[in-house]
């Protein structure tokens, strides 16, 4: 059993060899030079009424209810996104009946608040533990009334039909597409290929970042590797450039690299922008922490876990990392300061404003404090 690396804590495991609701335009501390990214800022907008909110869970509550009802953990973690991220209380929605498909499709017409639904309803299918045909079928249904058909599905249900080594394979081959836009571009060079290939300069600046002035964001991303005894990204790590970038995000939103902490950077991205890159980062947080699909390796980036061939699907088979103390809380609470955010921080050239104090990137873009802090580094958030 592999908790320590797929669940609890996966910071030493990780790389051992080296809106909801979106107001103002997006602000820049720099210009956004990162080659290949688009400069406009897609927010994910999510403007429910009340009768709309309590659709959603109805309609969630439908998902899960087969085969004598959902796991526990599908029940906390659709409980928490009702309260802390749709602001239901239980008795708001507790007497309410489930939605089948066809009727929540006419209880929310709009295509954002479909994709924002089919988005929740993946993450509470991926919470099943173990998996279910008659939950993936209840999914294909939804996706089908809503008229939702994304890369999500095939996804999803590779996870029934494939290996882990070919569920694995298939899922990357569709996420090498969005790896350019995921990763730092300082110092890199588009290859035909559409990777990045990295020079001398990049991995200097990066060599370099504990010696930027404390409580900058280098110091303070050099302080994220200490402290979970991770080496910086080197020409030996796996695609440097993305480990860079996401783990800038890491440090500015205030998240730890552990199982939990790493769906929820995932969640936060999504909703502080709603790209099709976003959305499979997202994914891909819960197929290795939720799901236990695949991790993180020494000489390729990603590898397959599934034990005897097959998916692994969470501790012993019953839960996931979304079902530890908090996990869902965190959940809930990132789509929501993700959507609080005033503009879209994780497509800077984080080496170029690597000088610049974090306090005053999480000011400038509106990065609230977590209400429980992963980390204790309260004199670089704003007052």
């Amino acid at each position: 059993m592999v908790v320590s690396a797929l669940i609890a804590t996966t910071a030493a495991g990780r790389r051992s060899a080296d809106g909801w609701q979106m107001a103002g335009q997006r602000l820049a501390l720099l210009s956004d030079s990162r080659l290949g990214s688009s400069n406009t800022f897609i927010p994910m907008a999510f403007t429910l009424q009340l009768d709309g909110r309590r659709a959603f869970v109805r309609g969630l509550r439908h998902l899960i209810d087969i085969e004598g009802g959902p796991t526990a953990e599908q029940q906390k973690v659709l409980q928490t996104l009702a309260q802390h991220l749709l602001g239901l209380s239980p008795t708001a929605w507790s007497q309410d009946s489930p939605l089948p498909p066809s009727q929540l499709a006419a209880a929310i017409p709009d295509p954002n608040d479909r994709r924002r639904f089919l988005q929740l309803a993946c993450m509470l299918n991926l919470c099943r533990h173990p998996r279910s045909e008659a939950q993936l079928q209840r999914l294909e249904a939804f996706a089908q009334a809503l008229d939702v058909q994304g890369v999500e599905l095939q996804v999803i249900e590779e996870l029934f039909h494939r290996s882990a080594t070919e569920a694995t394979a298939d899922f990357l081959r569709i996420y090498a597409g969005s790896m350019a836009e995921l990763s730092e571009h300082h110092g890199g060079t588009l290859t035909a290929s559409g990777e990045l290939s990295y020079d001398d300069a990049f991995f200097e600046a990066v060599a370099g970042l504990g010696r930027q002035p404390r409580g900058s964001l280098g110091w303070c991303f050099a302080e994220f590797y200490a402290r979970n005894r991770m080496a910086l990204p080197s020409r030996a790590t796996p695609n440097p450039g993305y480990y860079v970038c996401h783990d800038m995000n890491h440090v500015i939103a205030g998240y730890e690299p552990t199982g939990p902490g790493e769906i929820a950077l995932g969640a936060f991205k999504l909703a502080l922008h709603d790209s099709e890159a976003n959305w499979l980062a997202s994914l891909t947080n819960v197929l290795i922490h939720e799901v236990g699909l695949f991790m993180h390796g020494t000489d390729l980036q990603f590898v397959p876990y599934g034990g005897g061939g097959e998916p692994y699907h969470g501790i012993d088979g019953k839960r996931g990392a979304l079902d530890l103390p908090g996990a869902a809380e965190l959940l809930a609470e990132a789509l929501r300061r993700g959507s609080q955010c005033t503009g879209d921080f994780s497509m800077l050239d984080h080496l170029a404003i690597a000088h610049v104090p974090l306090v005053e990137i999480r000011r400038q873009y509106n990065v609230l404090p977590l209400a429980v802090p992963m980390f204790d580094d309260a004199e670089f958030w704003p007052a």
